[in-house]
This record gives structure tokens, sequence and C-alpha cells, in this order.
């Protein structure tokens, strides 16, 4: 493989946009596509090549970059009507990183197998957006061996890249690490919202806990930046995706006769709260609905909701 590789990136988000950026600022050839108009305006901006649509793109590219939202988000980018497996030439690999099903990652190897093109699911397990930007990311990635070798010295440019074996392991990786996250959130959410209500004030609660036994990054990073900012950080996904990732994970567990009963409970907790927070308001503002159900505001003050402090990130791009 040459040193400079054409590369699609599908799915120009607050994950996917900034991935292709520094595959650009690398030297390689990188093309793009979104559904949305307004992503891919800012990718051209960071020197990406918008396409239409995935054929296209595949056609242009020896390696292409999936990061979409959902199982059957994966299916129609590569098998729709205009997905990957509608150009020509096809692509020599397809990197799939985004947050699927165990099943559908296998799915995809063998049908695109079929066509000739190597696949390797993958995934991001930590650093958020922000690590996305920098090109920290740590990454997982599964598959054939030998198809993770030839394209290291690419896909390192996103971050630091893991092998973890047979297709399908990295999205079970994945998929464990959300559940932790999303539990572990939601259990902060609850525990610090009983402090405050017992008249401590959030701030110092947050500072003890950093310090106890019971901290985590998942405490540290994202309330320790609602309480410093008002924000709890960026590109995050949302209570529906949560739930979606929850659910996965309970689906995985209850296929190999696993106890689900932490995921499937999680998942409806952030179904709970994205109806009372609004869906796509980011998963760590589960707190903002422990403190409503005790009549408390999140600043970690009594009283009312205050609106002042529930803001968040609108765009995510």
């Amino acid at each position: 493989m040459s040193a400079t590789t054409t590369v699609g990136v599908i799915g120009l988000g607050s994950m996917g946009r900034p991935m292709a950026r520094n595959l650009a600022n690398a030297g390689h050839r990188v093309r793009g596509f979104d559904i949305s108009e307004r992503a891919m305006a800012s990718a051209v901006a960071d020197g990406v090549s918008a396409v239409p649509d995935a054929a296209s793109l595949a056609a242009q590219c020896e390696l292409v970059i999936t990061m979409v939202w959902d199982d059957d988000a994966l299916r129609e980018v590569l098998f729709g009507a205009t997905g990957v497996t509608a150009s020509a030439p096809l692509p020599q690999c397809v990197v799939d990183l985004s947050t699927t099903s165990v099943s559908v990652a296998r799915e995809a190897g063998r049908l695109l197998a079929e066509r000739g093109v190597a696949f390797l699911d993958g995934a991001i397990i930590g650093g958020g957006a922000p690590a996305a930007k920098a090109g920290t990311s740590p990454i997982v990635m599964a598959g054939e061996r030998a198809t993770f070798d030839r394209y290291l010295s690419v896909l390192a440019r996103l971050g630091t890249c893991d092998y973890v074996g047979a297709q399908g392991l990295a999205k079970v990786v994945k998929i464990i690490n959300n559940l932790l996250v999303g539990v572990v959130t939601a259990a902060n959410a609850e525990a610090l919202s009983l402090g405050v209500a017992m008249g401590l004030e959030l701030r110092e609660l947050v500072e003890l806990m950093g310090q106890s036994c019971g901290s985590s990054r998942v405490l540290q990073s994202y309330m320790g930046r609602f309480v410093e900012e008002g924000r709890y950080g960026d590109g995050l996904i949302g209570h529906r995706l949560m739930a979606k990732d929850l659910r996965l994970a309970a689906d995985l567990a209850e296929e190999v006769d696993c106890p689900a009963t932490l995921p499937r409970f999680a998942e409806h907790m952030y179904v709970a709260f994205g109806r009372a927070l609004g869906a796509e308001r980011p998963f760590p503002s589960a707190y903002e609905y422990f403190r409503q159900v005790n009549g408390g505001s999140t600043d970690g003050s009594r009283g009312a909701i205050a609106p002042e402090s529930c803001k968040h990130e609108e765009a995510r791009q």
C-alpha cells in the first residue's frame, strides 16, 4: 500500500468529521458523505472532497470508513441502492466504527467477503470528540489480522489501534464499554442528586467523591465538567442512543444465557430520561432527571429547575 491512500468517510458528525480531517491533514486523499448537507459543507472546509452518495464515494476509494447511527443505517450505507456495494469498482476494504450489534458486524463481514471486499469491525472506546479531534482515540478492531496490519498505518492517524481478534469482537468490546458507562452514569446521577437533596453542594460533592473509592472517570469527566462549565462535554450521544446501546448489551447477554438485569433496567431508565428531558439531550443529563424528581435545581440548590443551568451544546457536528 502506498504512503498516500484514497479514503472515504461515511458519517461526518462529531466523530467522523475530525477523523476525516486528520486523514486529510496526514496527506491522504479523503472523500466524504453524510446525509446532512451541513455536515458535508463543514467537512469540505476541512479539506474533504464531498460526494453525493456512498456508492460514488466507494468507487473512488481503496479504504472506506463508516461511522453511522445503528444497524439499519449501516446496512443502508453498505448494501442499499446507493450503498458501498453498488459502486464500480468496489473498495478493497471497509472499516466500520459505528456502535452496532455483533450480528450485523458479522453479517456485513460475510456479505462483503462474498464480493471480495475485506471488512474490519471496529469501535472507539473512549475520549469522545476531543480525542477524535486530537487523533488520540483508543480504537479496537476485529477481523482478519492481515487486513488490520495492511491498513494500520492509515488507521493509526485516528488514534491508538488494538487488534482484538475474530470478526465481531470489537463490537463486543464497545457494547461492554457502553454498558459500564451507561450504568455508572445513571448511578452517579442518582447518587449526586441524593447528596444535593440532603443539603450538600454539587461542586463540593463531586470534589469529595473524586477522592473516594466511588470515584470514576465518568464522574470526573462528565459531572466535573458540568460543575465547571455548565455542560457535560463535546459530542456526547443522547438518551435515545444510550438506550439503544444498552439494548444491544442486554440482547447480547441473552444470546449467551448471561444475566441481562442491569443493561435491561438501564435501557428503560434512559428511555425515561429521554422522555422527560429530550431524546437527544446528552446522556449525563440523567442528573437533571433525578433533580427534577427530587424537586430541586440542577445547579445544586433547592427549588425549581433553573432554565439557565440546563444549557448544553446544540450542535454536535
